[in-house]
């Protein structure tokens, strides 16, 4: 018999949020202080649009999921959470950080570029951050992009178009896509929203 999942309690929610920052610091050190660029989404933030869509959405995906602290999050609100990330060291944290909490979000090591759309380079700038090489991650875990009905993405600056344009084809007629932007912070749009958009 499974241990029962910890009720997300404004107590561990900060404590998942402070332990995941303080991860991604050290892991960022140990990469000589630089990753890519990289700036995390905003975790707290993301409590708000992640609560609002719990009562229609019950499948969540994080691409690029990092240290995994919105994935975990996500879990323990609920949702049957997955991240998917490129890098094997941050899976193998975001797993780690996971167990600590008592989550069993799901987290592989690929790309969540769908095979089909990795050609697709014409909206990308020329120095792309993101990798659409890489192991096929929603083979791994035996489903299909349009299959979740929460789909996360912190866009590179350059890739905005990319990305939102990667999940008008490829997300399920269901799916809401959750953005994140500096400015705007976090945005939800449903896809036949964006489908509008195209």
């Amino acid at each position: 018999m499974q241990n029962r999942k910890p009720e997300l309690t404004d107590e561990l929610f900060e404590d998942i949020c402070r332990e995941g920052f303080d991860l991604w610091t050290d892991f960022v050190a140990r990469r000589g202080g630089l990753y890519h660029k990289l700036i995390p989404a905003d975790h707290r933030a993301a409590r708000g649009p992640l609560e609002q869509q719990r009562e229609r959405a019950h499948s969540f995906v994080e691409l690029g999921s990092g240290m995994g602290v919105i994935t975990i999050l996500a879990d323990l609100m609920g949702y049957d959470a997955y991240g998917i990330e490129i890098d094997p060291e941050l899976v193998d944290e975001s797993c780690k950080l996971a167990e600590r909490f008592g989550s069993r979000a799901t987290f592989v090591e690929g790309s969540f570029v769908p095979l089909e759309y990795r050609d697709e380079t014409e909206l990308l700038d020329t120095d792309s951050l993101t990798l659409t090489e890489g192991a096929d991650a929603y083979d791994e875990l035996g489903m299909d992009f349009a299959d979740f009905d929460l789909v996360f993405g912190f866009p590179w600056p350059g890739e905005e178009d990319w990305l939102f344009e990667m999940v008008r084809r490829h997300a399920g007629t269901q799916t809401t896509f959750l953005s994140f932007e500096n400015r705007e912070g976090y945005v939800l749009t449903p896809i036949d929203e964006l489908r509008s958009q195209g």
